[in-house]
Order: C-alpha cells, then sequence, then structure tokens
C-alpha cells in the first residue's frame, strides 16, 4: 500500500457528450466570432444592398421600411393591397423586385416604422440592427445580473447569447422580433414585482404579432388573473389610439380586410420546411385533414403543461420562461428569428438548474442546449424533412414543465426578485 488514500465513491464517469464549463465557454466564443465574422464578409463583401452571395441585405426590413414610408406618406390603403405594397417596395429598393411580402403586420408596425422612413434605406437598416443589437445585449445583462451569483461565468452567458443562432438571424433579416423580447422582458420585470397589470401592458405590446399571445392568454385565463387581463385590454387599446390619431381609421379596414385572405391562404404563405421552428411545421408534413387535428392537439396539450406548471411554487422566472417557450411552440407561423426570445427562457432555466445542484439534471439541461444551438444552427429539414430544433424544444418544455409542477419552495425558489436589480 502506498500513503495515498483510496476514496471508497468511485468517481462518476464523466459522459461522453458532457463538456466541461470551460469547453463550453470556448465553444460559445467560437460561435460567436465565426458566425459574426462570417456576417460581416455577408454584409459587407458585397456592393450596394446585395450581399457577397447575392442576395439582399436585411431583406426583411424593406418590407417594414415600406410599411413606415407608405404610412408617412398617408397611402396606408396601399399597405394592405399586395400589388400597389410591392410596386411601392420596387420603386424605394429595385433590387428586392423579386422578394413579395404579403400585408400581414397590424397597423401600429407601420406607426413603428415612420421616423425610420425618414433615412435612406441604408442608414435606416443601419439604425435598426444597430438598436436591435443594443436592445438584446441590454436584456441579456439585466436578465443575467440577478442570476450571476449562480451563472457566475459572464463570458460563457454572453458569447452563447450572441452566437445563438435565432439573434443572428434577427439581425440578418432586419426582423422585429426584439419588440417581442422586450415586451416579454417588461413583464418578467413586472410580476416579478408583483405588478400584475403593469405586466399585462407589457404583454399586450405582443398585438404586433399576436400569435404568440396565446399561452399568456390561457394562463390569465385559466388562472383568473384580470389584473393582466385589463392591463393588456389597456395597452391594446392605447396602440389602437395611436394609430388612429397618426393614420385614421383606414389603416383597420385595410388590416382587417387582408385578414381572412392570409388565412386561407396560410400554408401557401409558409416558408422553407428547415425555416420553420414550430410544432405546425411537423403537422404540416402531414394531409390537411391530419395535420391541423393533430397540431392542435398538440398545441393544446403545450398549453394546457403550461397553465399547470403556473402554480405558485414554482419560481416565476420559470414559469415566464415555459410560456415564452410554449408560445414558440404553439405558433403557426414561426421563422428561425422568433425563436431568438428564448434567450430569456435559456437564461432563467440554466440559473435554476445550477441552483438545484442537481448534477444529473444540470448535465442533461447542458445537452440539450447543445443539441438546441445545433438544431437552430443546421437546416436539418433540407435533408430529413425534420426541423430537429421542434423534438429537441418539446424536450426541454417537458422536463422543465415537469420540474416546475413538482417543484418545492424551500429548495427550488429561484432568487431572481425585481430587488436584486438594485
Amino acid at each position: 500500500m502506498t500513503g495515498t488514500s483510496v476514496c471508497p465513491e468511485r468517481r462518476r464517469k464523466r459522459r461522453p457528450w458532457i463538456v466541461s464549463a470551460v469547453e463550453a465557454r470556448h465553444h460559445a466564443l467560437l460561435l460567436a466570432i465565426g458566425t459574426w465574422l462570417a456576417s460581416l464578409v455577408i454584409v459587407f463583401g458585397g456592393s450596394g444592398h446585395t450581399s457577397v452571395l447575392g442576395k439582399l441585405t436585411g431583406p426583411d426590413f424593406v418590407h417594414f421600411y415600406t410599411f413606415g414610408y407608405l404610412a408617412r406618406e398617408g397611402r396606408i390603403a396601399e399597405a394592405y393591397d399586395w400589388q400597389a405594397l410591392h410596386a411601392a417596395q420596387v420603386a424605394i429598393l429595385p433590387e428586392s423586385e423579386a422578394s413579395i411580402y404579403p400585408p400581414v403586420y397590424p397597423p401600429q408596425a407601420a406607426v413603428l416604422f415612420i421616423p425610420f422612413s425618414l433615412l435612406s434605406f441604408t442608414n435606416a437598416l443601419r439604425a435598426w440592427s444597430a438598436i436591435t443589437i443594443l436592445l438584446y445585449g441590454g436584456i441579456v445583462w439585466l436578465a443575467w445580473r440577478p442570476a450571476r451569483k449562480h451563472l457566475t461565468d459572464s463570458v460563457l452567458v454572453f458569447a452563447a447569447a450572441a452566437g445563438f443562432p435565432p439573434f443572428w438571424q434577427i439581425v440578418m433579416n432586419g426582423q422585429i422580433t426584439i419588440v417581442i423580447l422586450g415586451a416579454c422582458f417588461l413583464a418578467w420585470y413586472a410580476l416579478e414585482r408583483h405588478r400584475h397589470f403593469l405586466a399585462g401592458c407589457a404583454l399586450g405590446l405582443l398585438a404586433v404579432k399576436p400569435q404568440f399571445g396565446l399561452p399568456f392568454a390561457v394562463i390569465v385565463l385559466v388562472h383568473r388573473d384580470w389584473r393582466m387581463l385589463g392591463g393588456a385590454f389597456v395597452s391594446v387599446a392605447a396602440q389602437a389610439s395611436l394609430v388612429w390619431l397618426v393614420l385614421g381609421g383606414q389603416a383597420f379596414i385595410g388590416y382587417y380586410s387582408m385578414l381572412p385572405s392570409i388565412v386561407a391562404h396560410a400554408d401557401a404563405l409558409e416558408p422553407k420546411a428547415f425555416q420553420s421552428h414550430s410544432i405546425r411545421s411537423l403537422t404540416r408534413l402531414l394531409p390537411a385533414f391530419a395535420g391541423v387535428p393533430l397540431w392542435l392537439a398538440a398545441a393544446s396539450v403545450v398549453l394546457w403543461k403550461t397553465a399547470r406548471a403556473w402554480c405558485e411554487h414554482a419560481p416565476i422566472a420559470v414559469r415566464f420562461g415555459l410560456a415564452m417557450l410554449a408560445s414558440v411552440l404553439v405558433n403557426p407561423h414561426l421563422i428561425v428569428y422568433d425563436a431568438g426570445i428564448l434567450v430569456l427562457p435559456l437564461i432563467w432555466f440554466a440559473t435554476w438548474y445550477v441552483q438545484g445542484k442537481d448534477a444529473v439534471a444540470i448535465e442533461t439541461f447542458g445537452a440539450l442546449l447543445y443539441a438546441l444551438f445545433l438544431a437552430f444552427l443546421v437546416p436539418t429539414a433540407a435533408l430529413i424533412y425534420v426541423q430537429l430544433s421542434v423534438p429537441v424544444m418539446l424536450w426541454l418544455f417537458w422536463s422543465v414543465a415537469d420540474r416546475a409542477i413538482r417543484a418545492d419552495t424551500s429548495s427550488t425558489r429561484l432568487d431572481l426578485a425585481a430587488h436584486s436589480f438594485a
């Protein structure tokens, strides 16, 4: 026998798919740096408004820019006429002729982009991209700050957030997902302070993309949170009043006249399968007579689980994060950039798991995070028809929801109260 002691318990062997914290940090840094260096090449490697790949930079932004321009010119009725909208878009940016956008956004989106329409398209896109990046970084920082005693590796957190594939897609497409992310952040912050009315006011901002509000509507009705409901009504009414003052009643007439056509042709308007990341992207693989009922059934189960997990024993951040994840899963139309709102739930879930100090649970959660990042990055549906991000999100949702339902306040309370921001 040597002088060294032998531990009576064998050290648990690390499973091959588990990485250390240092390895995870290096991977996150490589992803963030590689992604944004590639973006610089794509954006600045071309000429004019066209990238080095021959594609329009900020392709979705041209739609919002045209929307704001028509609103500023008092031509809001044209914004809800397919041909007139496209003609105005091409007049503004001839390179966008091949891009046709259905007028699906409510008129408050037009009001939002009126100031940007005062700039040239290039400067407006730069301004919107800068605002998006700054707001995203600020929201991530404010969400991480009260959790920093648990998520101590700030480099890992911010590198992972910067390299999150949906965030890259938000910026590269010039999309407005930051409005949804900001609304959810403000609602969570209000709920941490027990200000349910203000939380409802923040959630009312989801009216710009109302499909994201479905889980919150279910939660409000099931748990009879009338203060939150009242706040949402006030918020939507304020937005409608602003639209009426700026654009007049014609904006509402145009928007509501388009809705039946949009609903009737919803599947025809969907992008390629590898660009969609919700349950509906899977059920669309089936014939309509089977796909639609299956989607409704699956969405109902997710919403039921979300409402059940919204109990007093689960931390507010975890409950809210589950509702945000559910809003992605049940969304009838979700492109990868809209999954950028998941950066908040991932921070909250990670904090909760680390605080729980269950090594197996932490490792499983970490493996799911890796799988989710990879699934958002690789267009698997282009190869096997199924976008693997959806089953990964379902697995993550079910795991967190089950843990939330079993939560014990004495051991799983998450210290993310609003006073932690002080």
